[in-house]
């Protein structure tokens, strides 16, 4: 770290303390778990969770809706959640029984009712209570393969789904945020400022919503009629701090008590003995996705000269950490079918240089490269990581003109196939490759996405055997052919493989590392200072 950004962190910090931080430093323990405050990079785009497709809403949203299905966390073991049980005799037709007494927080009922008026919203492009916004995971997730044909409330307390076709996986999609319960009696009173700052967001989850400043902080209290264990914290605040370096002094500072750091952070946070860093298994991919109905990128020599000319490695040396990993294929290899062996991406200018004129462009091309405003684990430092790119497409011919926007606006910007190029990445859902190379890849035969427009049908029916197939033998069979099509294709560049890191004060008691849900309703505040 250079001797004027230590500078610059310590007097924040200095200022902090001299501020009296009493305003702003999480409260002590009173009457519970005490008050709980994340630090992260950016806001959330909407807190209705049937809408939301980035971490930073998932996350709020999580925390204040419930889902019918959970995982274990630990593992990717379904558990029961609002429907304590269910079954299926043919994986079309399924039936939930719903935990008894669940009460919405503003006093509604979540009851069968409740889950079918939620399920026919998902489901229905025409429901009135949509509100013109895009259910993108329901698209996705279920698409018109697994479409749900048909809902019904057999009794208070049991409801009952139809799908088009048989589904291997149904159960472990219902633990997504994007398939969680609000309340209908909420929705259809608040309108259009449903999940918004505007308005608010509604369920039978842990936490109450409370307050929402835009681009600031978003506030939950505890829900004190939850059915589940918990939650022990009273207030759960989720704080947007945008500049890597006041995120870092207020996490030092003892301002936050967990907070999302860059990789440039890390060491400094490792090296205090109040803060307690834990490593999750590499479930994330950080990738280069490319607009295939906006030449040149139609051209696979040109998606293959970008790969060829961008040193990879160099970058996961540079920007990442040592439990990160140059990616050897699109999905890490603790997914199911994951493919290292689909054949080497090297960095080779010259071959780079060669594909371009293969592609009738030897001296290159102009293009925009737009990159994520936001810090992610799959791009640390995003900014830095473009800028190192474009260095690099330039010693090939090819000059981005590198551009970001607000992280709701870059979204649906992406989801509208507006940018020509563009850095994201994704962190698995729930360990399942359909939601892994399924989600990005996965398209009705014939129909691509407007995303990106890349489309192979081939791909496409190899996606749909795999999310049907019961066998875990011929599912991963089924993966590693479509990621060697993906590969071969080239739709998008995978860059690197992340781990999950966490940071979080030594007053934080009772987290254990997980994967794939939060544990917030289990943690507390005890104060504690290691000199």
């Amino acid at each position: 770290m250079s001797a004027r950004k230590w500078l610059s962190i310590l007097i924040l910090i200095l200022i902090l303390a001299s501020v009296g931080v009493a305003s702003c430093k999480p409260k002590a323990k009173s009457g519970g778990g005490g008050t709980f405050i994340v630090g992260r990079g950016g806001d959330s785009v909407s807190l209705d969770g049937a809408t939301v497709t980035d971490g930073e809403s998932w996350r709020v949203a999580g925390e204040i809706l419930d889902t019918l299905t959970k995982l274990e966390g630990t593992s990717t073991k379904v558990i029961p959640w609002l429907a304590e049980s269910w079954e299926s005799t043919d994986s079309k037709t399924w039936t939930f029984h719903i935990r008894k007494g669940v009460k919405f927080h503003d006093g509604t009922d979540c009851d069968a009712e409740a889950i079918k008026w939620n399920v026919d919203r998902w489901r229905d492009p025409n429901n009135e209570w949509r509100f013109g916004r895009t259910f993108e995971y329901y698209v996705s997730e279920f698409g018109e393969d697994y479409a749900i044909v048909d809902t019904k409330v057999i009794d208070k307390n049991t409801f009952q789904m139809t799908l088009k076709n048989p589904s291997a996986v149904l159960l472990y999609k219902l633990p997504l945020v994007s398939f969680a319960i609000s309340s209908p009696t909420a929705v259809k009173a608040q309108g259009d400022k449903y999940g918004t700052p505007a308005g608010s967001a509604v369920g039978s989850g842990p936490f109450m919503f409370k307050e929402w400043v835009p681009d600031d902080k978003i506030v939950l209290v505890r829900n004190p009629n939850w059915w589940g264990d918990g939650p022990k914290l009273d207030q759960l605040i989720f704080r947007s701090i945008p500049d890597n370096s006041a995120r870092l002094a207020e996490f030092l500072a003892g301002t936050v008590h967990q907070a999302d750091l860059a990789q440039t952070d890390m060491a400094t946070a490792e090296a205090d003995p109040n803060i307690v860093n834990y490593t999750l298994p590499a479930m994330s991919t950080g990738y280069i996705a490319f607009q295939q109905c906006t030449p040149p990128f139609d051209k696979k020599e040109v998606r293959w000269a970008i790969a060829y000319a961008i040193n990879r490695q160099a970058l996961v040396d540079t920007f990442y950490t040592k439990q990160d990993s140059l990616a050897k294929c699109f999905q890490p290899s603790a997914i199911l079918g994951s493919n290292p062996d689909v054949g080497p991406i090297e960095y080779n200018p010259d071959k780079a240089k060669e594909m371009l004129k293969q592609a009738g462009l030897p001296d290159g091309f102009k293009t925009e490269f737009w990159y994520i405003p936001v810090i992610r684990g799959y791009f640390p430092d995003s900014k830095a990581i473009a800028e190192a790119i474009s260095v690099d497409l330039a010693k090939v011919g090819i000059q981005v003109e590198l551009k970001t926007q607000d992280w709701g606006a870059y979204l649906e910007a992406r989801n509208q196939g507006k940018f020509p190029m563009w850095m994201l990445g994704w962190g698995s859902d729930n360990g399942d490759p359909d939601n892994y190379i399924g989600w990005h890849f996965g398209h009705p035969v014939g129909k691509p996405k407007p995303e990106d427009c890349y489309a192979n049908d081939v791909l496409a029916q190899l996606l749909i055997d795999g999310a049907t197939q019961p066998d875990v033998a011929k599912r991963e069979a089924i993966y590693k052919q479509a990621e060697q099509i993906v590969h071969d294709d080239m739709p998008r560049l995978p860059v690197a493989w992340t781990a999950g890191r966490a940071f979080f004060r030594n007053s934080v008691k009772g987290y254990v590392p997980v994967v794939f849900r939060s544990w917030y309703e289990k943690m507390s505040i005890e104060e504690t200072k290691t000199k």
